[in-house]
């Protein structure tokens, strides 16, 4: 059988859909489960500007939140509208009686009045540009019905449960909660990703996933993403020429004191000493 990844970029090709898989057991910790860091997350532009300030992250992860506990419990497909207007439809993955992952397929529009009119609330309330979210419904696919999204992502689960029965067993070299919240912080470390954000995306407690990590990798999940953005900022400022100031805010630093006090903790010396160091 081909991998899961083979499979979702086959169904996705050509298409503006989106799909994602959410992981609650480690059900995707195999080399032919495993998926790309785009197909575990919400990572088409439209999500990530709903998401650009804090009241339209909060309204994202409540969404989320009552999204994955409804798919989780309840063990149905369910279909509908996220809080900005774009329509996704939610398969769990169920094994055994328990809820392995949910299928998510989204990024679509099946009422365009519905759609803009979400847009126009949720922006007001949240700040977020309401201007930049009515251009990129531009990059969705539109739809008819949402029959197609619901099609799509029974499919994936079913496909999901024929490679689980060929290789039910997972890798537990290292816990695959911590396998995933390290992959999380590689990749999006420069946005300030937090435990209470992630308890939400795994369904898991934020206190618990706070505990394996340092447990695993001796460092708590805040310090292992910090030191990934101060080692940016120190190649910034040794292969560019910004400020300062630029190279903190670019680093997800929005306070340029606790980015030269951190970085002189790390480096041992301040930014602007350092990019000195390094032209000597």
């Amino acid at each position: 059988m081909k991998s899961l990844q083979f499979f979702i970029d086959m169904l996705s090709r050509n298409r503006r859909l989106h799909i994602s898989v959410l992981d609650v057991n480690g059900i995707l910790n195999t080399e032919k489960r495993r998926l790309d860091f785009e197909n575990i997350i919400h990572s088409k532009e439209f999500c990530r500007v709903a998401k650009s300030t804090d009241k339209g992250l909060r309204l994202c992860l409540y969404c989320k939140k009552l999204a994955n506990t409804k798919a989780v419990t309840e063990k149905k497909a369910f279909s509908g509208h996220c809080a900005y207007g774009l329509y996704e439809a939610a398969v769990p993955v169920v094994i055994g009686g328990v809820t392995c992952a949910v299928v998510y397929v989204g990024n679509a529009i099946v009422d365009k009045e519905k759609t803009f009119l979400r847009i126009e609330k949720s922006a007001k309330g949240t700040k977020v540009d309401k201007e930049r979210l009515l251009e990129l419904t531009k990059e969705c696919e539109y739809l008819n019905t949402p029959d197609e999204l619901l099609g799509i992502a029974e499919i994936i689960s079913d496909y999901i449960k024929a490679l689980y029965a060929a290789e039910p067993k997972a890798s537990e070299d290292t816990h695959w909660l911590v396998s995933a919240l390290k992959q999380y912080a590689d990749k999006a470390y420069l946005f300030n990703p937090t435990l209470k954000e992630l308890s939400v995306l795994y369904h898991k407690n934020e206190k618990y996933m706070g505990r394996l990590f340092k447990a695993a990798l001796g460092v708590s999940f805040h310090e292992y993403c910090l030191a990934l953005k101060l080692d940016h900022a120190a190649k910034m400022l040794k292969s560019t020429k910004e400020k300062a100031i630029d190279v903190a805010l670019e680093c997800g630093f929005n306070n340029i004191s606790y980015f030269n006090r951190a970085f002189k903790k790390k480096h041992g010396v301040t930014p602007n000493e350092y990019r000195k160091k390094g032209s000597v």
